[in-house]
């Protein structure tokens, strides 16, 4: 398993420090894929001279519509070209989609041509990853964040609808235990899962709370997952300190669960 947090640039060193082994930056602060190449080069620049690879993306779709009658999908359709390219030219292979701004529907507005919209927005991911490779994970968000696509279980429904490879779905543990959504959820998408975040109670850093991460890491290895997984938790202004803690706390977690079985 590959370990990494979600986190910006300037914090990379201390993750690298810390021992993880990938950061997970922003599609809409690091990537802009609403700005040209030449505005781009430079930041792109300093990702590239960060002492971690890049392997994932999040915080997707940040401006503009998705669902309701103010989607621009031809805006959409450049918007999701571009990331999904500058993705992989940075080396990364996954771009989650939470975006739950962006995805919510306005009251009032039909929720059988939402779910469409959110569909047709899926397929240009799909066209985009067929070039590019890069793959796009659906992010479950709990009830207070968005309202729809809540639950793994939706967001795998989704991804088998779209039924092309560049389509799947994420696990948050964070989501998933707001919504109360059992571990078994995460094993009736394994043949989809393309990514993993994590966060203890409360949002926080892994090894603060009481989450149970063996039982995470035995479903992970019972759906033959190893690939990434991803912190994105508030470190409560103390990263520096927590960042090599947390990671501890996993790697114990995953020893224990997969019990000299896991590939790293």
């Amino acid at each position: 398993m590959r370990f990494g947090v979600c986190a910006g640039v300037d914090v990379a060193p201390v993750l690298a420090e810390a021992g993880y082994d990938y950061i997970e930056l922003s599609v809409a602060a690091d990537l802009a894929p609403e700005t040209d190449d030449s505005t781009w080069s430079a930041h792109r620049h300093r990702i590239e001279q960060m002492p971690l690879p890049v392997e994932a993306f999040n915080s997707f779709v940040r401006s503009g519509k998705i669902v309701g009658p103010e989607a621009d999908f031809e805006r959409l359709r450049r918007y999701v070209n571009t990331a999904l390219e500058r993705a992989a030219r940075l080396g990364a292979e996954i771009i989650v989609f939470g975006s739950g701004g962006a995805r919510h529907i306005p009251n009032g507005f039909d929720r059988a041509v939402a779910r469409q919209q959110i569909l047709d927005f899926l397929h240009l991911c799909a066209d985009a990853s067929e070039r590019t490779g890069v793959k796009v994970a659906i992010e479950p968000l709990n009830k207070r964040e968005c309202n729809v696509l809540n639950l793994v279980s939706e967001g795998a429904a989704y991804a088998r609808e779209v039924a092309r490879p560049g389509v799947g779905v994420l696990a948050d543990t964070f989501h998933m235990e707001c919504e109360s959504e059992p571990l078994d959820a995460i094993l009736a998408a394994a043949d989809i899962l393309l990514h993993v975040h994590t966060a203890d109670t409360h949002r926080y850093a892994p090894g603060t709370g009481s989450y149970d991460y063996e039982a995470l890491f035995r479903t992970l290895y019972q759906c033959g997952y190893n690939r990434r997984l991803s912190i994105e938790c508030d470190f409560q202004g103390k990263l520096a300190t927590l960042a090599a803690p947390a990671l501890s706390r996993l790697k114990a977690a995953y020893a224990a669960a997969y019990k000299g079985n896991a590939q790293t």
